[in-house]
């Protein structure tokens, strides 16, 4: 049995897992862009540095040898954290496209059943039919 989620606004319904899923792909896709934006301004800063290397510390605020030259360690730093953070959003961004096309989550609540103890599973076998009679008595 599966459930979803309905929200209703001004008369029209929304399916509340996609409406959330949409959101956040729209989020996170900017994020992404944004974090791509930011590895681009890192490798031109980069390249900035090394052509003129006495502007290191102000377009960076430190290096391993400042102020006398940029180095590959130097620009291998500084562009790690903008490339991480990409992968990040792009990998949230994935995330949030599965959830928004899958439309559903299922839990799998019948793998839980296999830890029950068979005393257990018919006291709840017999519940749930009792529960069913009290329904067609109605």
């Amino acid at each position: 049995m599966h459930r979803i989620i309905w929200l209703s606004v001004g008369g029209r319904r929304f399916h509340l897992l996609k409406l959330s899923g949409a959101f956040f792909l729209f989020a996170f896709v900017l994020k992404a862009l944004e974090a791509a934006y930011m590895v681009f301004v890192t490798v031109n800063k980069a390249i900035y540095a090394q052509a003129r290397p006495e502007l290191i510390v102000q377009l960076f605020g430190w290096s391993i040898s400042a102020p006398y030259n940029f180095t590959g360690e130097d620009v291998v730093g500084v562009v790690m954290g903008p490339i991480a953070a990409f992968l990040f959003w792009l990998a949230l961004a994935t995330a949030a496209l599965i959830v928004y096309q899958t439309g559903k989550i299922v839990v799998p609540l019948e793998e839980y059943e296999k830890d029950i103890p068979e005393h257990h599973r018919k006291l709840i076998r017999m519940a749930k039919q009792a529960h069913a009679r009290g329904f067609r008595k109605r």
